[in-house]
């Protein structure tokens, strides 16, 4: 059974459709159930857009890609 904190640590692999089996399974049943990771894995995605179009610009650093999720997961556990 999946937690949020799970979808935070699979995000990577959910989006890059890397996930398959049982994980696939279960993380699109929590995402369908649970409102706030939905709009995670939505804005995680937009992010990823917008910081692809600035990549080809030079702004977004592996580091600040890093910072990114670091935060993320800390604003979870705030939870």
């Amino acid at each position: 059974m999946f937690i949020c904190k799970d979808v935070v640590e699979k995000i990577m692999g959910y989006i890059d459709a890397e996930l398959g089996g049982k994980t696939l399974v279960e993380l699109e049943n929590h995402l369908y159930n649970c409102p706030e990771c939905d709009a995670f894995v939505r804005t995680y995605r937009k992010m990823l857009v917008l910081a692809g179009k600035l990549r080809a610009n030079g702004f977004v650093t592996i580091l600040f890609r890093n910072r990114l999720k670091t935060f993320l997961l800390s604003r979870l556990n705030a939870k």
